[in-house]
Formats: C-alpha cells, sequence, structure tokens
C-alpha cells in the first residue's frame, strides 16, 4: 500500500523521535503554524500539507525531539499526547 493511502487510513503516522538538528531543520525551512511553547516543552505543524489534511508535526520535550504525521485541527496537547500514548513512558513529559 502506498506510504500516504496508509497515513489518510490511519489519520496520519505515529511519532518518531528525531535527533536536534532535524527539529530545527523543519523548523526554520518554511514557516511554522501553530508553534506553541509551554514550559520545557513546544510544538509547531510544518505548513506544506503531506496529504488530505494531514501535515507533519515537531514537538520538543525537554531535550528530546519527535517527527509524526497529524492532522491540521490537532494542538500542542493534542501532539503531547499522541507522543505519549506511541513511546515509552520514559520519553514523555
Amino acid at each position: 500500500m502506498d506510504r500516504y493511502e496508509e497515513m489518510r487510513r490511519n489519520n496520519g503516522e505515529a511519532p518518531k523521535e528525531i535527533d536536534r538538528d532535524r527539529f530545527w531543520y523543519l523548523l526554520e525551512v518554511l514557516p511554522p503554524a501553530k508553534w506553541t511553547r509551554r514550559g520545557s516543552s513546544e510544538s509547531f505543524m510544518v505548513i506544506e500539507c503531506e496529504t488530505a489534511n494531514l501535515y507533519t508535526w515537531c514537538a520538543r520535550i525537554g531535550e528530546r525531539y519527535y517527527e509524526m504525521i497529524a492532522p491540521n485541527d490537532c494542538n500542542h496537547f493534542d501532539i503531547l499526547n499522541l507522543i505519549a500514548m506511541h513511546l515509552p513512558e520514559e520519553a514523555t513529559p
């Protein structure tokens, strides 16, 4: 199955840990949308659509960085919750 078809069927892709350089590259390549900072976390959406209503989202929790594909109607807390649901307990705030 095509990656984009699978993303549409699953309403995105699960978060994966990335390095700081990838996070900053995505933050600086295009103007970020929905950029939010709360305490030791921040998240933003890359403004270029992947498919349908799905976009690349990035998040930082402490000194750990994540990337995922999620709907454009998510917010900072939705993104943190998706990370918490998909990654080991030690990775969540």
